[in-house]
């Protein structure tokens, strides 16, 4: 089996051209490739360094997420999905002072002010009031016992009309 070289198109000086092409630019890759090695083995310190640098930033991220945890985890759960509206406390004003401090009543309600503290800790669900409400109105029903003696014979009466006697079949003997 012989091949000839008109079957493929191209000279044998054509080939060869294109293998010394191909060669050099797998010369070139390859001496690309070695430069970029020798370059980041110069560069070990720098990215050594870097990486350095990049697991101690980690490091303190987890620990300031474990610290949030902790804090997170001691604190009481919450109650409720209702959540506390802070109120503005009251004061008095220059003129409403009076000038002895020993006069001064405070209009606090230490009761009050424990409630909203326990709220305010979320160790006590924080509520809405909620206005007792019906989704139906009350149907009222007048009972039998409460009716007149004489209006509970007629009613038996028109029971007693709309029953029907009974029928009563005799058999043949």
């Amino acid at each position: 089996a012989v091949v000839s070289t008109q079957s493929t198109g191209k000279t044998r000086a054509q080939r060869n051209k294109e293998k010394i092409e191909k060669l050099k630019a797998e010369e070139l890759v390859a001496g690309r490739a070695s430069k970029q090695h020798t370059h980041q083995l110069l560069r070990i310190k720098a990215i050594k360094k870097e990486i350095r640098a990049e697991t101690v930033a980690a490091k303190e991220v987890t620990k300031q997420r474990q610290a949030k945890k902790h804090i997170v985890s001691l604190r009481p759960g919450k109650y409720g999905p209702g959540k506390l509206l802070e109120e503005q406390p009251d004061f008095l004003l220059p003129e409403e002072v009076s000038s002895s401090l020993r006069q001064l009543v405070s209009p606090a309600n230490a009761v009050q002010d424990r409630f909203t503290s326990l709220q305010k800790r979320n160790l006590v669900e924080v509520r809405k009031k909620v206005n007792p409400h019906r989704k139906y109105a009350l149907k009222y029903v007048e009972k039998w016992r409460r009716k007149l003696p004489e209006e509970l014979k007629e009613l038996t009466k028109m029971k007693r009309n709309k029953r029907k006697p009974k029928k009563v079949i005799k058999m043949a003997e």
